[in-house]
């Protein structure tokens, strides 16, 4: 199969350029007319046919300046079509048919449910009508919906509503008037019968903003979260940036049917209902954290991203890494910086780590692809977000705050490139950014070897360090970073000393004087580089640094670390046939951590967590799933063995009579779960009767799926009882039944029979993104030991779904195609068995999304 690869270097500016569009939706029974009429001009001096992207768009008509064409005037081509005109300005229209009915994809406007919508980020709207669809192309949208007012009471598309009334066919009709010049992308439509919640919020100008978030009937009383994290981002984003929103309504739509989170069309943001459904009894502490994330995400994309847009689709980090980086410091802000920061780490490592040691490694601002669908990654996303905030340390908050205005008021209602976002920050700032933009540039996770050495003669300390790092660009051998480090002499004392290192060179040398003893270091404080660190530190060091370090991340990050060494050497021992059992050094320094009663609790349950086996097997450059699995379980049953009487106490300490979303009492159910969780890994009848007991009396859904996650993972047939009841208690709810599928699937020990099983369930449907993610997509992604099964029976399962959902989702196929992406780190045995599921599935006719991963896997 050859598919035409695109390269950045071949950009070239459009050749016409929309000013206006005006669109008419006639929604009827069995189809929908899409009338438009674009304003064109030339750009530039050129008598070029004019070229208009579609695809699986029924013509009905064409017309320019009124006149209607004739088929020897224009030539439909595979996914465009081409018009003869020489005017240098003129009005395009034409009237075409598509059937969202049928349109599985995602993609274009589709039915979720009973509701029609739109999902056009990146290019879905070339499946609604012809258009030059590019993000470099920015018009002004004046939008007319047609329906059936019995069926679809509720019309909405993007801007203000203007007018509303019946037409001279007695069917009603909605105008939506954006006043801001926008990509096609940002285009949103729905049409629907739907509730509403309905809030307000003054601007600080004083400007009245009407809140609605739309839901299926009978889901009101689960938006109150969604909207008061709109509202405070609304606020947050006026406090730290000036930033004020510019439509007079600002709407959400929750649909059960998509590709992504949510979208961020102006002033009309479409979400995935899980981001936005929520009350204690139906979601979980992380569910609520995640919606106020995905909220607030969405909203800041009304500057970045919306106001001020993407050239091309390879500056897509442009507007991501930027609102990825914009909504971790509000959720920051909204409940504990220390504990955000390691959530946002663990998810880069956990993820972006990974796929920077794979086939599909890139830059966060790619140099080619074939489907850009595939580039929307945690490389683009939290890595650019890491970008980002390099920027912001090496200006500080002040300097960035400046960077940002002088972007807007360069670039406010532009097509830009990451580029103009960088000049900004360093023209602002008098600052030379030139080096740090290799950031954008380089891809693989860039290598620090440190060396340290103390003379105690000099009294001085020694930090040598060295980059590994992959660069793409002659003019420099190294990346410019920030690196924070932190000094300790040997009573915990913290050294007066500017921790603060900048590196621009390849090999660079950092001399500290004054120092009276060797002194114990810090590295890498706060995550200040997104970076793998070589160094040798013993385990006393470690076990200081969990005892004094006052950087939380750097204090989190000496734990893992330790436990990292402890489990390192337990797979060690698995492979040789011996055994290994940690020291009492280690198991005093864990009880320390565990009874410090002045700790956050929420930093405490993580900083208690062992490493995922993902994360630990990236040491290695073929993978140990069945050492590290069985190290990593081993090492669990005795921490919990050794702290039963501890581990128990703190657990019933935290047990709540009233139910908080503020961030102590979501720290207090984090806690209480890692403490239940390590008490049944043991698989004793106190830890079952223990999660038993939480699961019968849990007044709220994380208290209820933890207990059912604890029973299914270490008790097996045991808890087929609290299986049961759980599906009983909420089948008639579906995001509660994603994670029923999604426990079950994510269970080491669970049959490839028993996944099949699921998928006959009446709860699940093939056809719903959702519903895959939290079967396939589980298991695939969230099952790495049961997955990666020497037998091979999850590689064909998982290539018997990716076959199948290709047929008709191309984007959600390609998602979990990714799961497969480590072919080249399996022992032979497992790597033959995926390679010939790999070849097994590109002998079929696939999408350009499924097939540019699936041939990088195989042949990357």
């Amino acid at each position: 199969m050859a598919s035409k690869e695109i390269f950045l270097k071949d950009y070239q500016a459009p050749r016409f350029l929309i000013d206006h569009v005006e669109l008419d939706f006639d929604i009827q029974a069995q189809k929908t007319l899409v009338a438009s009429r674009l304003r064109i001009r030339r750009n530039g001096e050129h008598k070029d046919d004019l070229i208009l992207d579609g695809v699986d768009l029924k013509p009905v008509s064409f017309s320019i300046d009124g006149k209607q064409l004739d088929a020897s005037e224009y030539e439909l081509l595979p996914n465009s079509a081409r018009f003869q005109c020489e005017k240098n300005e003129f009005v395009f229209e034409a009237l075409v048919e598509i059937d969202p009915e049928n349109n599985l994809s995602c993609e274009g406007m589709y039915k979720s449910g009973d509701i029609f919508c739109t999902q056009n980020e990146a290019q879905g709207f070339r499946k609604i009508t012809y258009f030059l669809d590019r993000p470099d192309v920015m018009a002004r949208y004046t939008t007319t919906i047609r329906a059936d007012k019995s069926r679809f009471p509720i019309l909405l598309a993007n801007g203000n509503k203007v007018d509303e009334g019946v037409d001279a066919n007695g069917k009603p009709f909605v105008v939506w008037e954006d006043p801001f010049p926008k990509p096609s992308y940002l285009f949103a439509l729905v049409a629907g019968d739907l509730g509403c919640v309905r809030d307000s919020f003054t601007t600080r100008s004083g400007r009245n903003v009407a809140l609605e978030i739309y839901v299926d009937h009978g889901n009101e009383d689960k938006c109150d979260h969604a909207m008061l994290s709109l509202k405070n981002a609304m606020k947050w984003d006026e406090d730290k940036f000036g930033l004020e929103y510019d439509l007079d309504i600002y709407m959400i739509v929750a649909v059960d049917s998509f590709n992504m989170g949510a979208m961020e069309n102006k002033g009309l943001n479409i979400f995935n209902s899980a981001y936005v459904l929520a009350k204690r009894e139906t979601a979980t502490d992380d569910n609520f954290q995640g919606i106020e994330g995905v909220i607030g995400h969405e909203y800041f994309h009304n500057w970045t991203g919306n106001r001020v847009t993407c050239r091309d689709w390879f500056q897509l980090t442009l507007k991501e890494g930027l609102t990825v980086f914009r909504d971790q410091e509000f959720s920051a802000d909204m409940l504990s910086r220390p504990v955000k920061r390691i959530d946002d780490v663990i998810r880069l490592r956990n993820h972006q780590f990974p796929e920077d040691q794979g086939p599909m490694s890139h830059p966060i601002q790619p140099k080619s692809y074939i489907e850009i669908n595939n580039f929307y990654t945690a490389t683009v996303y939290e890595k650019g977000a890491e970008v980002i905030r390099m920027i912001h340390t090496l200006l500080g908050e002040q300097g960035f705050r400046k960077g940002m205005d002088l972007y807007f008021k360069r670039h406010d209602g532009q097509a830009v490139t990451t580029e103009d976002f960088v000049n900004a920050m360093a023209d602002a700032n008098n600052a030379d950014l030139s080096q740090f933009k290799m950031w954008y540039d380089q891809n693989g996770t860039p290598r620090l070897k440190v060396v340290e050495s103390y003379d105690q003669k000099s009294s001085t300390f020694t930090l040598q360090v060295e980059q590994k790092c992959q660069m793409n660009n002659d003019a420099y051998d190294a990346l410019h970073m920030p690196l924070h480090i932190g000094l300790f002499d040997s009573s915990g004392s913290e050294l007066p000393v500017d921790g603060k290192l900048e590196l621009k060179q390849a090999k660079q040398e950092f001399v500290f004087s004054n120092i009276k003893e060797r002194p114990i270091l810090s590295l890498n404080r706060g995550f200040s580089a997104p970076v793998l660190v070589e160094r040798e530190i013993s385990d006393q060091d470690l076990i200081a640094l969990m005892a004094n370090e006052s950087d939380e991340f750097a204090r989190y990050e000496a734990a893992q670390t330790l436990y990292r060494k402890e489990l390192e050497r337990m797979v060690e021992a698995i492979e040789s046939k011996t055994s290994h059992r940690p020291s009492e050094d280690f198991f005093s320094a864990y009880g320390a951590l565990l009874c410090d009663e002045g700790l956050e609790c929420a930093y405490l349950s993580y900083a208690l967590t062992l490493p995922s086996e993902g994360e630990l097997d990236e040491a290695n450059q073929i993978y140990k799933i069945d050492a590290i699995h069985q190290a990593r379980g081993d090492f669990r049953r005795l921490i919990a063995e050794r702290f039963e009487g501890a581990l128990t106490e703190r657990y019933r300490s935290l047990e709540q009579k009233d139910f908080s979303l503020s961030a102590a009492a979501m720290g207090e159910r984090a806690l209480r779960q890692t403490c239940l969780s390590y008490l049944s890994s043991t698989g004793s009848d106190h830890g079952f009767e223990l999660a038993r007991a939480q699961f019968d009396k849990a007044t709220n859904m994380t208290e209820e799926y933890c207990a059912l996650q604890f029973l299914v993972n270490n008790y097996g047939n045991k808890c087929a009882e609290q299986v049961y009841k759980f599906y009983q208690k909420w089948k008639g709810e579906t995001l509660v039944m994603q994670k029923w599928l999604g426990v079950q699937a994510s269970s080491s020990e669970i049959s490839i029979a028993k996944l099949q099983e699921l998928e006959n369930d009446p709860v699940y449907n093939k056809k719903v993104p959702n519903l895959v993610r939290s079967l396939v997509g589980a298991f695939a992604m969230g099952n790495r030991y049961r997955f990666n099964h020497v037998s091979g029976d999850g590689y064909a399962y998982v290539a018997d779904k990716i076959i199948e959902v290709d047929g008709y989702n191309p984007q959600l196929a390609s998602r979990i195609a990714k799961s497969m992406n480590h072919m080249k780190r399996l022992d032979p045995v497992r790597k033959d068995k995926l390679a010939g599921e790999l070849n097994r599935i590109l002998s079929h006719k696939l999408s350009d999304d499924a097939f540019e991963v699936i041939d990088k896997n195989l042949n990357g």
